[in-house]
């Protein structure tokens, strides 16, 4: 493909990419009609609360219409005087949350350090955040209070780039990289409107991310300012302190880098699209079970109930312990994920070459001229009626000595509160019960959205 062809071709795709992602006018109209009525609502609660000192606030993509066709989301902030003391930010702005609970269809508290609360209504997510109001973003007293700076300056300097963002967006939802929480770990809304800006548009994005390496920095507003050993490193224009790409994890900055090359390579309406898979069934995960001959584990519990951003790290960390332990008794492991329901259950799994090792543990000790270390392991091993052998080879001492943990469920269910890094919300679930699962209960799981997961764990390709 020659590059003038190869120009008309991501123009043709540009064009259509808009036609499915740029909102309707009847979209906008009905956005703004329930952004004004909760924008009305939050006024009047606070009026009749005597709070007459508070601002709401529209943010977010719709605030500064980067926001995607089917995308219904309002993020309202009510901004409160940075001067009045934290405890009565906090019992002031959950009078006025409280009230605004009672206008959704339904609502839901998402705090954890801060006041926090999500409602739907008239088919529309809205986020309703209590912040400070605070004179630059860096002077910050809470994390949100950062955000209304970020909208202002994308509106400043956004300069008819609006559709450009649009289109990235989509781009990156169609190869999985976009979403900023901790379970997907990609490019977050602000990031791709800051790449849009400093990059010129999609294709810059594009072109310029095919060579970027670890470590690349974005300092839009030139504050010179920030060091970290990030894979990208994006300077937050209203917060020189604040890497905008801390969330974004290694894996999919390096699939972001290798998508963008394979698209200017191949232009191709597919990257635009969301790979689905569908549910494998019990059958089909017996097979590929049997073709890729591991062993799968899993340790199943009730879900806490904590917003994900608060599971999803102890899921992790919970993972990164388990392989680890398993490693240390010489189980080797080939992956690990989670897998995890609202208010249901939550499956931590670990694959294995094997769950089984035999009897024999070889234990290799110190050099015999370390003489403090080698009298204690002679003590232990030497002349013990349970060891198998004892020698020694080149220059150290050897045992072989019985296994204590000869499967790796064995192995789990005896260490798993003492030597299992669990998160507090974890652990607190698990001691009410927990189940180890092996492919056979696995196989018996009744769950449609779970089995579409199994699927691409186990079988997703790179493509197109």
């Amino acid at each position: 493909m020659t590059a003038d062809s190869k120009k008309e071709k991501i123009a043709e795709i540009r064009a259509e990419v808009l036609k499915r992602v740029r909102p309707t006018a009847e979209e906008k109209t009905k956005l703004e009609s329930v952004r004004k009525g909760i924008i009305d609502d939050i006024v009047r609660i606070a009026d009749a609360q005597g709070q007459c000192d508070i601002l709401p606030l529209s943010v977010g993509s719709a605030e500064r219409n980067t926001w995607l066709h089917g995308n219904h989301d309002i993020d309202v902030f009510i901004s409160y005087p940075e001067d009045i003391p934290e405890d009565e930010f906090f019992q002031r702005s959950r009078m006025i949350l409280t009230e605004m609970a009672k206008t959704g269809d339904t609502w839901e508290d998402r705090h954890s350090e801060h006041p926090y609360i999500h409602i739907q209504k008239e088919g529309f997510e809205v986020d309703l955040v209590p912040c400070f109001r605070v004179k630059s973003g860096a002077e910050i007293k809470s994390a949100v209070d950062r955000t209304p700076f970020h909208c202002a300056f994308i509106k400043e300097n956004i300069n008819g780039l609006e559709n450009d963002v649009l289109i990235l967006k989509q781009f990156m939802k169609g190869i999985g990289v976009y979403g900023s929480e901790v379970r997907t770990g990609g490019f977050s809304g602000y990031l791709t409107e800051i790449l849009t800006i400093y990059y010129g548009g999609f294709e810059g994005v594009l072109e310029h991310a095919s060579n970027w390496k670890y470590g690349v920095v974005i300092d839009l507003a030139d504050h010179q300012s920030l060091e970290h050993d990030n894979p990208l490193v994006v300077v937050d224009p209203t917060d020189p302190k604040r890497n905008v790409a801390a969330a974004l994890s290694l894996t999919k900055f390096a699939l972001f880098i290798d998508r963008a090359r394979a698209f200017l390579k191949n232009p191709n309406l597919e990257y635009f699209t969301p790979k689905e898979y569908l549910p494998m069934t019990a059958d089909g995960f017996e097979r590929t079970m049997a073709a890729r001959g591991t062993e799968l584990i899993g340790i199943s519990f009730q879900t806490p109930d904590k917003a994900e951003d608060t599971l999803y790290p102890q899921l992790f960390r919970m993972e990164k312990s388990l392989e680890e332990l398993l490693a240390r008794n010489e189980f080797t492991v080939v992956n690990t994920f989670s897998w995890s329901e609202d208010d249901k259950e939550s499956i931590v799994f670990v694959e294995l070459l094997n769950t089984v090792l035999p009897p024999l543990q070889k234990r290799v000790g110190p050099p015999v001229w370390n003489e403090n270390n080698a009298e204690s392991f002679c003590k232990k091993y030497k002349n013990n009626p349970a060891t198998f052998s004892f020698a020694i080879e080149n220059e150290r001492y050897v045992a072989e000595v019985p296994r204590k943990y000869k499967t790796a469920e064995y192995l789990i269910e005896d260490m798993i509160f003492k030597e299992a890094a669990l998160g507090r919300h974890i652990r607190d679930s698990m001691k009410n019960g927990y189940n180890v699962l092996r492919e056979k209960e696995i196989a018996e799981i009744q769950n449609e959205e779970f089995w579409k997961f199994m699927n691409e764990k186990l079988t997703a390709q790179i493509s197109p």
